[in-house]
């Protein structure tokens, strides 16, 4: 059962606002009418306090634009006379059409639906005022709940930031979910810690490329660990800073046993800094998982396939191949045997196939998150880091990590490899403790696992 979402600041500061219109409302003796004032810092309200000041602003200009609008409408109605007076309330619809245009010509769109409001506003509630009082009143009472959203949006308590811990997390099945991507929540918080300096990465089993392309505006600062732990990959250099691929001479001797088995396979190489994926032709498939495997990739736009040989100068990063449950159990075995050194690391993935079939990977031993992040590590201030996973490819980070977290989802193997349990489902949950972790009231304390280590390095 997943837990209902948390009331998030927004709300809370959109309620405290509320309360200070009432509040300047009783102040001025109960004078005008606080709804205008009470609306607008409802509708200013903006996530980001830098777009905070720039909507205020817009929103100023949007109120005058409806105001100086409604003087004129409110002096033309009153010579409609009252048995006509149905036509009065068309006029006014009408006159939304030019006070909402009028905005755009200013370049002034965030204002448009405030604009046509305040103009109602005026228009509707006039009884027998001079137009021009009624207007200054609302327009003055719109612009102080403008300005109180603001005010009330650039609040903010002191708080302690872990900045000596990298936080790391896992992508498919923790910060991603299948069905609905990464969330709004996740890309604006995230997006804002980033922008803070928070020493963030994700550790995925995706191709750098695909991990980019479902990103949808998470601006990475630090490299990503990708492909299994294989590659770290520069995500605004767009270059690979290191690899753990398998020794060529180990490769060739997988693809000479894969071939006399008869099995097709996929070598995933790179090669002057781009990924390509090299196979021999099909002239049939085995099965039609391996068919569909080949079809849909081969599409895809994140990933380059060759028909060809592998260049000598090329990096094998793993060997995929699509088989029986069974087949994959008796290939690994015999390369297992074959593996007299003990270099090959093999995983599974049943993600994208048949019940009975799965993706067999095999890589260099040293292809694992727990290994690439460690890379990772030597090139950054921070020594310790906080991670997050949900599958069987990041057990091993979990395991290695000062502290961990299995999400509310995760595989049992992950949950045993973690120190923690989220109680949140998907990537706000995780976000929620990272948020947690690194931006600390200053009443909140650390955890002991990180305290502990913080004194270490003390």
């Amino acid at each position: 059962m997943n837990h209902l979402p948390r009331i998030g600041m927004r709300m809370i500061k959109t309620s405290l606002a509320v309360c200070i219109c009432f509040m300047i409302y009783f102040l001025r003796g109960e004078e005008g009418v606080p709804v205008f004032s009470t609306i607008a810092a409802i509708i200013c309200m903006q996530p980001q306090v830098e777009n905070s000041r720039q909507a205020a602003f817009n929103r100023i200009v949007g109120t005058l634009v409806g105001a100086a609008f409604a003087v004129a409408i409110v002096y033309l109605v009153r010579e409609i006379p009252w048995q006509y007076r149905f036509f009065r309330y068309v006029v006014i619809s009408f006159t939304v059409i030019p006070v909402m245009y009028m905005t755009v010509l200013l370049r002034k769109t965030g204002a448009t639906a405030l604009s046509a409001i305040v103009l109602l506003s005026i228009c509707l509630s006039n009884h027998g005022q001079p137009p021009i009082i009624d207007a200054v009143n609302r327009s003055f009472e719109t612009i102080v709940g403008i300005l109180v959203s603001l005010a009330v949006n650039s609040l903010h308590l002191p708080r302690k930031k872990a900045k000596d811990f990298l936080f790391v997390t896992g992508f498919d099945g923790a910060l991603y979910d299948e069905k609905n991507g990464i969330t709004p929540y996740v890309s604006f918080e995230l997006g804002q810690m980033l922008q803070a300096g928070l020493p963030f990465t994700i550790a995925t089993e995706r191709t750098p490329a695909s991990l980019v392309s479902d990103l949808k505006g998470v601006e990475l600062k630090l490299p990503v660990i990708a492909m299994d732990g294989a590659v770290l990959y520069d995500v605004k250099d767009k270059r690979y800073l290191a690899t753990n691929g398998l020794d060529r001479e180990v490769a060739d001797r997988i693809c000479a046993h894969a071939d006399k088995k008869g099995y097709h396979y996929f070598r995933n190489v790179i090669w002057q800094n781009v990924l390509l994926i090299y196979y021999n032709d099909f002239k049939d498939f085995k099965s039609e998982a391996e068919k569909q495997t080949y079809l849909s990739n081969r599409r895809s736009p994140y990933r380059n396939y060759v028909n060809g040989e592998v260049p000598e100068d090329g990096i094998v990063v793993y060997i995929l191949l699509v088989l029986k449950d069974k087949e994959a159990d008796e290939l690994e075995r015999e390369l297992r045997e074959m593996d007299e050194t003990q270099e090959l690391h093999f995983l599974r993935d049943k993600s994208e196939t048949p019940e009975e079939y799965c993706h067999l990977k095999i890589y260099h031993k040293n292809a694992t998150k727990e290994y690439m992040l460690q890379r990772l590590m030597e090139s950054i201030p921070q020594k310790k880091y906080v991670a997050f996973g949900s599958n069987r490819n990041d057990l091993s980070m979990l395991a290695a990590a000062d502290l961990s977290y299995a999400t509310a989802d995760a595989i049992p193997e992950a949950v045993a490899a973690a120190d923690k349990q989220l109680k949140s489902y998907g990537g706000d949950g995780i976000v929620r403790k990272i948020l947690h972790l690194y931006e600390r009231l200053p009443w909140q304390n650390l955890p002991k696992e990180l305290r502990e280590s913080e004194k270490r390095e003390g």
